[in-house]
């Protein structure tokens, strides 16, 4: 956004507002979930952990 603006410096402060907002923007729920799925990792959720292990019970 700030290349888009033709703002090549920045200091501290304006860096550390830019940060904020694109970590925020980034850092959402829905793209967490999506990365999990992307990498097939089960985020901690037992119920998840528990459907997945296909366990058999034997006597």
């Amino acid at each position: 956004d700030l290349a888009r603006q033709r703002v090549y410096y920045i200091n501290k402060e304006g860096f550390l507002l830019a940060f904020k907002n694109a970590f925020f923007n980034i850092f959402i729920y829905k793209n967490c979930k999506k990365a999990f799925k992307a990498s097939r990792l089960v985020p901690i959720n037992a119920q998840v952990v528990l459907n997945r292990l296909n366990i058999r019970l034997r006597t």
